[in-house]
């Protein structure tokens, strides 16, 4: 795995870790990207290279278990 790739993936597990910790406390359909961006530390930006909706982010949770 390259710099890259592994930079990727960290950004893509901080961002599972941030939804994660917002479905503690708020129902799924009240959370937003800027709530996920927030607590994960990046950019809408950023957020959007590697999912299209929350929905995606919240696909790609449920495929990683």
């Amino acid at each position: 795995m390259n710099k890259y790739e592994s930079k990727h993936f960290n950004t893509a597990r901080l961002m599972n870790e941030a939804l994660l910790l917002l479905l503690e406390n708020k129902d799924y359909e009240y959370i937003t990207v800027k709530e996920i961006c927030s607590k994960a530390g990046v950019n809408r930006s950023t957020f959007y290279l590697h999912y299209e909706t929350i929905d995606f982010l919240l696909l790609h949770q449920i495929y990683l278990k």
